[in-house]
């Protein structure tokens, strides 16, 4: 017989219901649609730049409108975050 390390007769267990699963669920796949969601906004930025990149000889115009966006949209983006962070994110 092993012994035993824990008193599980000492505490309650925590409640769980129902409702506060689904919470949890809901808020797992929230991060993975987020997680997915910035992954395909950093892909789209690095083929906006590998497009740049590659259009800089023949078209120096189209070249720095695709730095200029990835410019912007990266500083924005950081905002954003650097928001969300400091508030906590978002509470369903």
């Amino acid at each position: 017989m092993m012994n035993q390390i824990y008193d599980f007769e000492q505490h309650q267990p925590p409640v769980l219901n129902e409702n506060m699963l689904h919470r949890e669920l809901n808020r797992r796949r929230l991060h993975r649609q987020t997680v997915l969601l910035v992954l395909a906004g950093v892909l789209f930025q690095i083929a906006v730049v590998l497009l740049g990149y590659s259009a800089m000889d023949w078209y120096p115009g189209l070249c720095a409108l695709c730095f200029g966006y990835v410019f912007v949209s990266t500083a924005g983006c950081a905002v954003v975050a650097a928001t969300y962070t400091r508030k906590g994110g978002i509470t369903p």
